[in-house]
């Protein structure tokens, strides 16, 4: 475990604070200083609202029970949820260069590293393979692109993890809450981000085919936000009449849920649900 002084830390936070990084602020004093580097995703409108929740709704584990942050990327949740007072938290994500730079920005933020980041998919990672009292997962918002789509995205150099956070929704967030049961324990709740382009009905229509009567997940929907698509880089703005075209396919077709407006704009919705399981179907671990 790195240690620092009080002394240190101050001049390093405002060194670092003077160069590339900023600052997020979630309610209550609970304020969190990031790295902006290259391969890590700043913080969304839709992870501040679910870092906002947290603060309002979350009350942090026992001494001895566990939280995890799924997908961590930046880190910003896992270290609110140590801000908040959690002793026991595992965060994860398939990006090597996130993990990094989430250890990094806890340093940066507590002095120290308590938290266990890890590279891994889902609940692979070796320290997420167990139960826990806490899970917050905001999984990419959107569908496994068509292949018409996906060479389109190739074709403007739209490749690698950056596209993984953000398509295969519907994928990545079946698998989790057919997995979930596994790992809650029995007062355990998962806190999700679902966005309402995956196709939400469609998502939980294929859950239930796949999990049979193994398990029941109870959900309840605790905030819905309205959020316009952004597009960030001429890339991006280059591939928008292509992905308004699959955001219509999709609709028709997997039920996602979107408005666009006179002036063009994409607004969606983004839902924090909560996810417990039934008794019965619960974690023993």
């Amino acid at each position: 475990m790195l240690g620092l002084t009080n002394e240190s830390r101050t001049s390093d936070s405002a060194m670092v604070s003077s160069q590339d990084s900023y600052e997020t602020y979630f309610g209550l004093g609970h304020s969190l200083r990031l790295l902006d580097r290259s391969g890590v995703f700043r913080v969304s409108p839709a992870g501040l609202r679910l870092g906002d929740l947290l603060v309002r709704h979350v009350e942090a584990p026992a001494d001895d029970g566990w939280a995890l942050d799924m997908g961590t990327g930046s880190g910003v949740q896992a270290l609110l949820l140590r801000s908040i007072g959690a002793r026991n938290v595992v965060a994860t994500d398939i990006s090597e260069t996130s993990v990094k730079i989430a250890g990094e920005n806890e340093i940066l933020n507590f002095g120290d590293q308590t938290v266990t980041f890890e590279v891994g998919s889902l609940f692979d990672a070796p320290s997420a393979d167990r139960a826990f009292d806490l899970i917050v997962f905001n999984p990419p918002g959107w569908r496994t692109p068509s292949a018409g789509c996906q060479e389109g995205l190739e074709r403007l150099g739209l490749t690698g993890l950056g596209l993984e956070a953000m398509f295969s929704g519907d994928r990545v967030l079946t698998e989790f809450l057919c997995r979930l049961p596994d790992h809650l324990t029995e007062s355990g709740r998962a806190i999700v981000g679902f966005n309402s382009i995956v196709g939400i009905q469609k998502v939980l229509t294929d859950v239930r085919k796949q999990s049979g009567a193994r398990h029941s997940l109870r959900l309840r929907l605790l905030e819905r936000h309205t959020f316009p698509l952004f597009v960030y880089t001429e890339k991006w703005r280059a591939s928008l009449d292509m992905l308004m075209a699959e955001f219509g396919l999709w609709k028709e077709h997997y039920g996602s849920a979107f408005t666009v407006h006179a002036d063009g704009t994409l607004y969606f919705s983004y839902e924090l649900v909560e996810c417990r399981v039934a008794r019965s179907a619960r974690a023993t671990r």
